[in-house]
């Protein structure tokens, strides 16, 4: 829990996190119009915008949840099935900044430079922004028409009641495993490092489980105790929803740090700074801790950075003499 806390304090996660609060705010209501555009060509996709929208209002807070709600009504009461021009593109490349600041603070967290050119990473970015979206589409697709036939069958075998029942409390295990698996990919694709794909980790589960305590927790707060609405009048539900992606994209930061932590431990994980396993780190003054984010909020992540310095200082000069 030290070691964490240290890397919570050098990397500037909370800074990080306030970034990506914006992005994902930002990159919400384009990704919303790439979403209802490409629910033209999904079939049955119309029909599942409510069971969506049922599903986020059980994790959403209510101000936020009123906000998102009446502009994804507006869009899908005007559909642009047409609309594959630059307007489109430049609206998944705007949702696609959230994706990009997530990737630039995994790289942190794994404590290496970004290696890949430009073109790559926002091919990258574009590609998880295009990709969560068919995810979330299909899977609700999935999820209903499953539903439906289900049902059909549970009438004809007399158990619709239960088969209701299990329907109703099987979806949140469904929606875990989506948040685990959007975060698991993440932790996977986005960091600029060498490893195998793992449904499974500490910080995908454990992250997965805060989450839901977190969202559950701040929508209880804002429900009986926030007057967000009286302080911020009519930017009231902006200032929730920026607050609870603040609260995700912590989480989602203090995921990737644990991983990275528990992997450079592990005797066939990678070395602090690695790129892949097995392959001998950068010298610290290389690496982005060299200077950490967060050196200039506390003094011992200042005295980090300086003895990490003086240690490449150290060890160069006893190269050269050495020589």
């Amino acid at each position: 829990m030290k070691r964490i806390y240290q890397e919570y304090a050098d990397h500037g996660v909370a800074d990080s996190a306030s970034t990506l609060s914006y992005y994902f705010v930002f990159s919400l209501f384009p990704f919303l119009f790439f979403l209802t555009t490409l629910a033209a060509y999904i079939p049955h996709v119309r029909a599942s915008m409510d069971p969506l929208l049922a599903r986020a209002r059980t994790l959403l807070p209510a101000e936020a949840m009123t906000l998102v709600e009446t502009h994804l009504h507006g869009l899908v009461a005007r559909p642009r099935p047409r609309l594959l021009t630059l307007g489109l593109l430049a609206a998944v490349y705007s949702a696609s900044r959230g994706v990009d600041g997530v990737r630039k603070a995994l790289n942190c967290a794994y404590d290496v430079k970004e290696s890949r050119p430009l073109w790559k990473t926002e091919l990258l970015a574009f590609g998880m922004t295009v990709g969560g979206g068919l995810l979330v589409l299909v899977g609700i697709s999935v999820l209903i028409t499953g539903g439906d036939a289900g049902f059909w069958l549970a009438r004809h075998l007399h158990i619709a009641d239960a088969f209701v029942l299990v329907l109703r409390w099987i979806r949140w295990p469904l929606t875990a495993g989506v948040i685990t698996l959007g975060a698991a990919l993440s932790y996977y694709v986005l960091p600029d490092v060498k490893q195998e794909f793992r449904f499974i980790t500490p910080g995908s589960v454990i992250g997965t489980l805060v989450w839901f305590l977190a969202s559950w927790g701040f929508s209880s707060y804002v429900a009986h105790f926030g007057s967000y609405n009286v302080t911020y009048g009519s930017i009231g539900g902006v200032i929730v929803l920026m607050t609870w992606f603040y609260i995700t994209g912590f989480i989602l930061l203090m995921g990737g740090e644990v991983n990275a932590l528990i992997e450079a431990w592990a005797s066939s994980g990678k070395r602090r700074g690695a790129r892949a396993p097995g392959e001998s780190a950068p010298p610290p003054e290389e690496r982005p801790s060299a200077m950490p984010v967060g050196a200039a909020d506390t003094a011992s992540a200042a005295g980090r950075s300086r003895g990490g310095n003086a240690t490449a200082k150290r060890q160069t000069m006893e190269g050269t003499q050495h020589r």
